[in-house]
């Protein structure tokens, strides 16, 4: 039943660049890295991507118009730790995927960014760093009337 999915990922897994992974959000930010003419920068931690310029990026790719910043458990330097995180990241790439095609993409600079989660996460009380947005939510934070 599966043969002919298995047989094109063993090619897929043959042509990939070394230190790319497909698990973990993976298949978005080839798509998205394909999209930029961006290189995906290698770890699971800090950025995702880097531009021609040795810029550096966060990417996150949904399928579902749903993008989530996770910080893992709430500790008390939250903003140490969002503040960290994108210390050297110009911003976030935030695209919706259908398939390998971007089909909706907003980017949102880190200095635009960084305030209002660290806005959001101090305002909840849940036990989880994590932020969400959709398409619109950042658009908004870019024009903010």
């Amino acid at each position: 039943m599966y043969k002919e999915a298995v047989d094109a990922l063993r090619k897929v897994f043959e042509v990939l660049p070394e230190g790319v992974s497909l698990s973990k959000g993976g298949v978005g930010e080839l798509a998205l890295a394909h999209h930029l003419n961006h290189t995906l920068v290698t770890g699971d931690k800090g950025a995702d991507a880097m531009d021609s310029n040795g810029l550096l990026y966060e990417y996150k790719v949904s399928e579902t118009n749903n993008f989530n910043f996770n910080f893992g458990a709430r500790k008390p330097d939250l903003e140490e730790i969002v503040f960290k995180h994108f210390e050297h990241i110009e911003g976030a790439y935030c695209a919706e995927r259908v398939g390998m095609d971007i089909v909706a993409i907003v980017y949102v600079p880190s200095e635009i960014l960084v305030p209002d989660i660290i806005d959001t996460l101090n305002k909840a009380t849940g036990s989880q760093i994590n932020r969400r947005y959709n398409i619109k939510k950042l658009e908004s934070l870019l024009n903010p009337n």
